[in-house]
């Protein structure tokens, strides 16, 4: 419990909110689902602003790509029908996997989930990391001056305590972000560029039983132009653990004839290559040494899914074109 709150602020603009938080005399932090703040143990932090009333529950998709608020819930993640489309459906089903509570999934964010990165076990960070996702975060500040009233040379007004308010935007990899993240930010958006037609993903967990939090996940990206892996994205992640890309593994096989049927040898060989450059953390729950034997096999389901699924999507792609 926050012990030491003395401040409740329920904020009407993003301005306002950005103000409170930006204060230097006062720990404050934004309260979105409250699902992890709310049984926090912090006697540091002495006020709240309440996110309801920004408007930041959306989703929505432009040239730009897909765009979700703030203060979507997990459990509208797992509803949208534009996310039961999209990345074929990978959003909506690791949003679903990361808490098996319904309750949960209605209050908590994804704002929140990725502002507390590892402490939120939601395999949906996975899921962000191989979709390139960027979180848009936000930070304000006030400065009250003294104008003085000019010279004879130089004539001037005289205003006295004048504020100006100033606020700041950034852009960074969810994966990331907790990370880097500064006290006075706020995340507004969560931005997913555009995939192509023949793009296919897949995801996979590993747990003690199937409602238990994720000892290891992993999430995949293929994007196939022309008979060769284009994009391919690959990432793993788990109980208090941050995603954490195989680049070498993407690095070998993009720009690869991807083979129809597909070439399960060099899909194997890049893994067994690969994956040797990702470091598996361990803790209580589960040893670095069973992820990383679980990580090869759950690596090969998911990009094998991934690539069945972009070479039919990009076969319905090319027959609606004809």
């Amino acid at each position: 419990m926050l012990t030491k709150l003395v401040e409740y602020h329920w904020a009407e603009h993003i301005d306002d909110a950005l103000l409170l938080l930006g204060r230097l005399d006062t720990r404050t932090v934004p309260l979105a689902g409250g699902t992890y703040l709310l049984g926090l143990h912090n006697e540091s932090i002495q006020a709240v602003v309440d996110l309801r009333d920004l408007e930041l529950a959306y989703i929505s998709d432009d040239k730009q790509g897909l765009h979700i608020g703030a203060m979507t819930t997990l459990q509208t993640m797992v509803d949208t029908p534009l996310l039961k489309e999209f990345a074929s459906g990978l959003l909506s089903r690791a949003a679903h996997a990361s808490s098996s509570s319904r309750q949960i999934r209605n209050s908590a964010t994804i704002g929140g989930t990725v502002a507390i990165g590892s402490a939120s076990q939601a395999d949906l960070l996975t899921a962000l990391a191989v979709l390139d996702a960027v979180t848009v975060a936000r930070s304000g500040s006030k400065t009250e001056i003294n104008l003085s009233g000019g010279t004879l040379d130089r004539p001037g007004l005289a205003l006295s305590g004048v504020v100006f308010k100033g606020k700041q935007e950034r852009r960074l990899p969810c994966a990331s972000f907790s990370s880097e993240r500064q006290p006075n930010e706020l995340v507004i958006e969560i931005l997913i560029p555009p995939l192509i037609a023949g793009c296919g993903a897949s995801f996979a967990r590993v747990a003690r039983v199937p409602s238990d939090v994720a000892l290891l996940n992993v999430a995949a990206l293929v994007e196939i132009e022309e008979g060769s892996y284009k994009r391919v994205r690959l990432a793993f992640g788990g109980v208090n653990m941050l995603p954490v890309r195989a680049q070498a593994v993407e690095r070998l096989l993009e720009g690869q004839l991807v083979g129809k049927p597909l070439d399960t040898q060099r899909l194997l060989s890049a893994l067994n290559e690969g994956i040797t450059d990702v470091r598996f953390p361990g803790d209580a729950r589960v040893s670095s040494g069973y992820r990383r034997v679980c990580s090869i096999n759950l690596a090969y389901r998911v990009l094998e899914e991934a690539v069945g699924i972009a070479q039919w999507r990009g076969v319905m792609s090319s027959e609606k074109g004809l």
